[in-house]
């Protein structure tokens, strides 16, 4: 009897447990916000969810983009996905003051389109729509935006990372081959891509050699293999912790933002003359404005370029 109720009372705490996960992956109608946008006479449905935003400092965003049955005008769909619930608990779990956002695609439209088929494409779209929410919220570390997708979703974010190079501190990204990008441009920004030895719709060896190709050109990217996972199950499981632990982790670094506040101002001329004057080498990192291995005056005169609008 004993040992049956010690089986029973540990179930209890089990599900305990995981009653926040659960809550947050359930009713998301009711708590994720809806908006819209239009660019070019197309509209964009999105959901917004704002997490933590009563600690200071500013805020991540987080932008994840939905496989291809997700399309549609009802808002809704894209909420579905494990992917999402993977993002939203991260989030929470950890605390991150931050902007989660899930647009949604039209039906008659697939986020990486053919530009010649397209005055505007859906890229187009979303570029647009993310300068003017960061304007609109200048909460937003400028520094810490990520973008996630999974199946056409992620060919959709092989697509932004490609055509934005300085958009976006990092990328994870499933079940997606890369088309139409090249890896000349996607090694700018960090990537971590995930591919099912079992997938038939995305091809994981394409996947991989991609990959292989950016870091071979400098970039910094990772892949992993699922064993035995099709198309589906790499989806749904493709987003761990883990893996969106290597996204967060990255900044989004410009050139000439010394101090890395998202912006290029004379705070950061100083940051520079604090290393050469002082010894001071908090941000020693970032202060090789030029990338010729050393610090010097030439980098202040970069910066100087910079704000003279020069550079």
């Amino acid at each position: 009897m004993t040992k049956i109720l010690n089986t029973l009372l540990c179930i209890i705490v089990f599900m305990l447990m995981a009653m926040p996960d659960v809550m947050a992956q359930s009713n998301k109608v009711d708590y994720y916000l809806a908006g819209s946008y239009e660019y070019g006479g197309v509209t964009l449905p999105y959901r917004e969810l704002d997490l933590h935003q009563d600690l200071d400092g500013k805020s991540l965003l987080v932008i994840q983009l939905h496989g291809g049955s997700a399309r549609g005008d009802d808002n809704e769909a894209q909420l579905a996905a494990s992917a999402v619930d993977s993002v939203e608990v991260y989030l929470r779990t950890h605390g991150l003051k931050s902007i989660f956002l899930l647009p949604q695609c039209g039906v008659e439209r697939i986020w990486n389109e053919n530009s010649n088929n397209y005055a505007i494409t859906m890229t187009m779209v979303l570029y647009h729509w993310l300068q003017d929410f960061i304007a609109n919220h200048p909460i937003i570390d400028v520094s810490r935006i990520y973008i996630t997708g999974y199946s056409a979703g992620g060919s959709g974010s092989w697509r932004m990372i490609n055509d934005y190079q300085s958009m976006f501190a990092a990328t994870c990204i499933a079940a997606a081959n890369p088309v139409m990008v090249t890896a000349e441009n996607c090694k700018n920004t960090p990537v971590y891509a995930i591919a099912g030895s079992a997938d038939v719709i995305m091809n994981a060896t394409r996947i991989e050699n991609f990959v292989n190709q950016m870091v071979a050109l400098g970039g910094e990217a990772l892949f992993d293999l699922l064993e035995g996972k099709d198309h589906f199950g790499t989806c749904d499981t493709a987003v761990t912790n883990e893996r969106l632990d290597w996204v967060f982790n990255h900044r989004r670094t410009m050139i000439g933002d010394v101090d890395c506040d998202g912006i290029v101002t004379a705070a950061d001329v100083t940051a520079i003359y604090d290393y050469l004057l002082n010894g001071i080498n908090t941000y020693l990192t970032t202060s090789d404005v030029n990338g010729d291995g050393s610090v010097t005056s030439i980098d202040i005169t970069v910066i100087y370029n910079i704000l003279l609008g020069e550079k």
